[in-house]
């Protein structure tokens, strides 16, 4: 096969991830084609995140790209030829998550504002050139399938359009949640559920093994204790004692809002609600729920910039409608344990966020306002818009033992079941990797020809005897014991994964900087 590799923001630890992939596949004796930006467009996520200047960020983004590792042919983007055939409604619809996410929105209601769509407007050109680009070099170099970045932001999502048109297969790649691997996703961006529904689905009835379910366990325990350093992020660090704040009759209901900027547009996270706080009033009432029996804890992501970008429109949002309503708000910056609140709550209320999987180790009552990952995993009661608080089984609540043996399913099935070539691809630090020999080119091959994904690790137990164990754990919150098991690794040879010689200082250097929308 003739394969593009794509890769257009230089962010760790993602190029060198893309190149890990071309190897395999030129070891193999497949044809390998690169394509690049190189300065080539006036705007981008990357500048707009962080608000530099071409002449600063363009010159780094180059040094940290594609250009910077053993590869070739490498294509630049280009304005030259033919014009862009794309309408003003499609460019918009490819811009909308990226100037949604630049801006931090929180309702649909803001897509459209002034600030909103002059972002969304800057990036129309550099789609543009980055589609038309993209077209031509599938086209000249007689691609039959790419392999892409992220495919959300902007240029990505330019090129996987290209790919769309072009009638070529691609598959996204991005750092997975728990760091070891790569998630691969086939036809679809990074945010897709479509692969992640089916395999969730496929697995729902397996059991765990042993070592599978010890796994699962130490990622729930590393999570309470905030030993889960492999993530990309880490929030609500430091966090001080928060004992239950109201003293009132009923089930305790904690909801833990999340943002939902970076879905702006896409189908398969269309919600009902035009945002969470309508949702929840909806939720509410269905559920006879009082304002007095809530707590609403910000999420602490809302106090921290994302590049140059706060958080105030989401944290307003909820302030806003919790002092209208009378509800007990715990403010983003605050230093209140999320984790505490999650074990004295009888209900938590997601809206997509990943401390679903807290509430459920613990057997909590978790309902989640929308699409989200864990949709089909059968931890979490799912509502998706209104009419479906009317269902007949809507009030009925989940059995606790079944919430905390999907929830451990389903963290294993992320960590090492979607998540692909685990034990070729592990994290040493967030943006650092080890590489080893071994892993099937064959994997990434089947999944560009079929559309279809395989779990990495298929194998499960006959019965639940082992699994039992950890969900007993579970429910003792032995946190420490889950987080201490030594996972088992094969020895394997070791994978030379680097830059071309004479820029290997590249990487000294990038480690001391902010990673990725960090700055």
């Amino acid at each position: 096969m003739k394969v593009g590799f794509v890769n257009v923001f230089s962010f760790r630890p993602h190029v060198e991830h893309l190149y890990y992939l071309s190897t395999l596949l030129k070891q193999v004796g497949h044809g390998v084609f690169f394509l690049t930006c190189d300065a080539s467009v006036t705007n981008c996520y990357a500048r707009a995140i962080k608000g530099t200047s071409k002449l600063k960020e363009c010159p780094k983004c180059m040094l940290g790209g594609v250009r910077s590792y053993p590869v070739g042919p490498v294509t630049s983007f280009s304005a030259a030829g033919e014009s862009s055939d794309l309408d003003r409604a499609v460019l918009d619809r490819l811009a909308l998550s990226s100037s949604c996410t630049l801006n931090r929105t929180e309702s649909e209601s803001e897509w459209n504002e002034p600030e909103v769509v002059v972002v969304r407007k800057s990036l129309h050109d550099p789609i543009a050139i980055a589609y038309q680009s993209a077209l031509r070099w599938i086209e000249d170099n007689k691609l039959d399938a790419v392999v892409c970045f992220n495919g959300r932001m902007d240029l990505t999502r330019a090129v996987t359009y290209a790919c769309e048109q072009a009638g070529i297969p691609f598959v996204t790649h991005e750092r997975t949640w728990f760091g070891d691997g790569l998630q691969l996703i086939p036809n679809a961006n990074c945010l897709s559920l479509k692969a992640l529904s089916e395999m969730v689905k496929e697995f729902d009835d397996k059991p765990l093994t042993a070592v599978q379910a010890k796994l699962a366990g130490k990622l729930a325990g590393e999570r309470f204790l905030q030993r889960n350093s492999l993530e990309w992020r880490l929030y609500n660090q430091n966090p001080e004692p928060a004992p239950w704040p109201l003293e009132t009759a009923g089930p305790r209901v904690l909801v833990l809002p999340s943002s939902k900027n970076e879905f702006a547009g896409h189908d398969e996270w269309k919600s009902g609600w035009e945002d969470n706080t309508q949702a929840l009033d909806d939720l509410f009432e269905a559920f006879s729920i009082s304002p007095e029996q809530v707590v609403v804890r910000c999420h602490p992501n809302w106090a921290e910039n994302i590049g140059q970008v706060v958080g105030d429109r989401s944290l307003a949002l909820y302030r806003n409608w919790t002092q209208k309503r009378g509800i007990y708000c715990i403010s983003s910056e605050q230093k209140a344990s999320t984790y505490d609140l999650i074990q004295q709550a009888d209900i938590v209320v997601m809206n997509g966020g990943s401390s679903a999987v807290e509430a459920g180790v613990c057997g909590k009552q978790v309902i989640c306002m929308g699409p989200s990952t864990y949709q089909n995993a059968g931890f979490v009661r799912v509502f998706r818009n209104r009419d479906e608080l009317s269902r007949p089984d809507a009030l009925v609540p989940l059995d606790a033992d079944v919430v905390i043996r999907k929830t451990l399913r389903f963290l294993y099935l992320r960590s090492h079941r979607f998540a692909q070539y685990v034990d070729y691809v592990r994290a040493i630090e967030t943006t650092r990797y080890a590489y080893f020999e071994g892993a099937d080119p064959e994997r990434l091959i089947s999944m560009l020809k079929t559309g279809l994904m395989a779990a990495d690790d298929p194998s499960y137990s006959v019965d639940g005897l082992e699994e039992d164990k950890i969900v007993e754990a579970l429910k003792r919150k032995e946190w420490g014991r889950l987080a201490d098991f030594e996972v088992p690794r094969p020895i394997l040879k070791p994978l030379k994964i680097g830059r071309r010689v004479g820029l290997r200082w590249v990487d000294g250097v990038r480690a001391k900087m902010p990673r990725g929308d960090r700055g």
